[in-house]
């Protein structure tokens, strides 16, 4: 196991602290809503914090070589190249006109495909990211919790790495399904490829298909698991040993919460529709 995705991190003993030794809520970080309506910005922003980790420790793997060209380890290199950006946005060229004398009306010209260079993403690119679709489309707040539920589960059943390269793509569909499962009026897809003309609808259509497959049409989330997640990221404060106190939360089972039940219903119907949809094309 590695704590490279949060779901396979094991129980960790979590100390008791006496009262007068424990942090005023005054002093607590920002305020993140209530478990049944977060505050976006907030739970946004601390989704992003988490994203922004696992693509540094996982390019951190790849440049060390540990996957070489192996499918075998805790990701698999075909997973990068299915999720690749260059795979769902609209390639840009640069031409160059020639102005050559000739004997016939005509144009001389050369393109060739301008080649883009992934960074890592900080913080804030990745929070601007998802803010702009959540003002565009107007997400509910809790999608970002839904989606990083998602984009974890993505990496634990199928290993696809978070890379600079497939950051983008998994966190947009994490967010599309998200609300698709979450709000009643949900979003269409045509609505992110009019927030972000690079991916067009018909990338979109297939970024969402591969999502599901490689999830194995599981959008199922127990009341518990929201409620783990939540009580998870609440916790977070933007100090050295944040991620461990995330995994230790996410690790520590029997977090209920009778608001979380809304999530649990609303993903067994959406789970019930996909497998009626599925069966009907095959």
């Amino acid at each position: 196991s590695c704590d490279a995705y949060t779901p396979r991190m094991g129980r960790k003993k979590i100390e008791y602290k006496p009262a007068e030794h424990r942090t005023p809520v005054q002093k607590m970080s920002g305020p993140m809503g209530t478990i049944s309506r977060p505050n976006f910005r907030d739970a946004l922003r601390r989704v992003a914090m988490i994203i922004q980790q696992h693509v540094v420790k996982i390019e951190q793997r790849f440049e060390s070589g540990v996957h070489e060209a192996e499918d075998s380890g805790l990701f698999r290199h075909s997973m990068r190249e299915a999720f690749t950006e260059d795979n769902f946005v609209t390639p840009r060229y640069k031409c160059t006109v020639l102005r050559v004398p000739m004997g016939r009306p005509g144009v001389i010209y050369g393109h060739r495909k301008i080649k883009v260079e992934y960074k890592v993403p900080t913080v804030e690119e990745i929070y601007d990211f998802g803010h702009q679709l959540f003002k565009a489309v107007q997400l509910s707040s809790e999608c970002s919790i839904v989606c990083l539920i998602y984009v974890e589960r993505l990496m634990e059943t199928a290993k696809v790495p978070l890379l600079a390269d497939t950051w983008k793509p998994i966190f947009m569909a994490g967010l599309l399904l998200a609300s698709k499962v979450w709000q009643d009026l949900s979003s269409w897809n045509i609505e992110f490829a009019s927030v972000y003309p690079q991916f067009s609808l018909e990338a979109i259509n297939r970024l969402e298909l591969q999502f599901l497959k490689n999830v194995k049409w599981d959008l199922y989330i127990s009341s518990s698991l929201y409620a783990k997640y939540y009580f998870a990221l609440r916790s977070l404060l933007e100090k050295q040993n944040f991620r461990q106190r995330y995994n230790r939360m996410t690790g520590v089972g029997g977090v209920t919460a009778s608001e979380a039940m809304k999530v649990q219903k609303r993903t067994e119907r959406v789970k019930e529709e996909a497998l009626v949809q599925l069966s009907r094309s095959m």
